[in-house]
């Protein structure tokens, strides 16, 4: 055999595998649709904002601060993400805003 031939065969064996392990994983089975994806994101933000007020419900103006800064990050994060626009953002920033956590 010559190299030619071993370099072929190396080949064909790489894309088998290749071909092999991305029709086993199970990625596919997984992808979500926009709305799940955006539920998902907003759900993320509420656990978020509940667990880093929680220790501050007594101090009302450390909560504000806070609660602030957090949402500023939010918008920033949102702003980068394609599945909102400047009007989601602003009402989501809005609806995180108006709960108490």
């Amino acid at each position: 055999m010559d190299a030619e031939s071993i370099y072929t065969l190396v080949g064909v064996a790489i894309f088998i595998l290749f071909a092999y392990f991305t029709l086993k994983s199970d990625t596919a089975g997984k992808i979500q649709t926009k709305e799940e994806k955006r539920y998902e994101i907003i759900s993320g933000y509420r656990a978020v904002l509940r667990k880093e007020l929680a220790p501050l419900q007594n101090n009302r103006e450390e909560l504000l601060a806070k609660k602030v800064l957090l949402l500023k990050e939010f918008s920033d994060e949102l702003s980068l993400n394609i599945f909102f626009d400047s009007l989601e953002i602003e009402e989501i920033i809005q609806d995180l805003a108006t709960q108490s956590y």
